[in-house]
């Protein structure tokens, strides 16, 4: 054989297994397991599990998204909760996410808080005339799914309860001071939550499901003990012991990309999320279903 010949062999060769890891990377769910300890978490919680899914963006696993919903059920959450984006923001009628929850909703409470997606998403729905984004929601509702846009709930066992706030982050504020995109908008501030959410219950444990983690200390001051947020997809391409390069809003180097982070007694988890926006690509990135296991300490 040439030596012509066996660089294109060898060029061949990268390209498939380049191909490959890149496939891998966009559709080879890992599950990442997280233990939240607190004394405001009551004994009837302890062991308590939360599955959260974020970012969807109408990515299917396997037919119907089987895959994935294997996943969960060899879990088997006491609650699913989803932090944002399910859907795309346009030319997406949300019929991926809802024939996931139509597999969800009989056999666990799902809870569900909007992103920046659904936020665009039910504008351009308005500006075109269409009722698609209402009866996204609607359809939503009649499944039993829990829509916690700026709500607020209790979930309560053995007369003992954990409560739940959800909070639409509005769109003012994805352009922050450390993105490309910052225009001057005025600081967010933990009365943003009060007006919106509600104020948060001062003696009980508070779990608080938005989408955007970039103010995690708001988030923690107002009084979360527990965040669950997405967003930031990973980083899109992530450096080994470094971390995540890219947030959507084009910023270098988020601070918070994804995993766990704490703020006093605060801890913030930020899922990977499951499918792509804008940028069809995750390297070192895999989509992600987080766990998060409840102690009383």
């Amino acid at each position: 054989m040439s030596r012509w010949k066996k660089w294109t062999c060898v060029l061949l060769l990268l390209i498939v297994i380049g191909a490959a890891f890149v496939y891998a990377q966009n559709n080879w769910l890992q599950v990442t397991k997280y233990t939240v300890a607190s004394a405001k978490i009551p004994e009837s919680f302890d062991r308590y599990t939360i599955v959260q899914l974020s970012d969807l963006h109408s990515h299917s696993f396997g037919q119907q998204n089987q895959r994935l919903i294997r996943k969960i059920n060899k879990i088997k959450p006491d609650l699913i909760v989803t932090t944002g984006d399910m859907l795309n923001s346009v030319n997406d009628t949300g019929d991926v996410s809802l024939q996931l929850l139509e597999q969800l909703t009989p056999h666990y409470p799902v809870y569900y808080v909007s992103g920046n997606h659904e936020q665009i998403a039910k504008i351009k729905a308005a500006e075109l005339g269409s009722e698609s984004y209402n009866r996204f929601m609607e359809r939503m509702e009649e499944l039993g799914v829990v829509i916690m846009d700026d709500e607020k709930a209790d979930i309560t066992i053995n007369n003992e309860s954990i409560h739940i706030y959800g909070y639409i982050l509005p769109l003012r504020f994805y352009k922050a001071k450390d993105t490309a995109t910052y225009i001057g908008e005025k600081p967010f501030s933990p009365s943003y939550l009060d007006e919106s959410a509600g104020e948060a219950d001062a003696g009980g444990f508070n779990i608080l499901l938005t989408h955007n983690p970039m103010y995690f200390n708001e988030y923690a001051d107002w009084g979360a003990d527990l965040t669950m947020a997405g967003h930031m997809h990973g980083g899109i391409i992530r450096i080994p012991f470094v971390g995540g390069v890219l947030s959507p809003e084009r910023a270098f180097f988020p601070e918070y990309d994804a995993g766990l982070f704490t703020s006093s007694d605060s801890v913030m988890i930020v899922n990977r999320g499951l499918g792509n926006e804008t940028i069809k690509l995750r390297i070192f990135n895999r989509p992600e279903l987080s766990i998060i296991e409840l102690r009383s300490e």
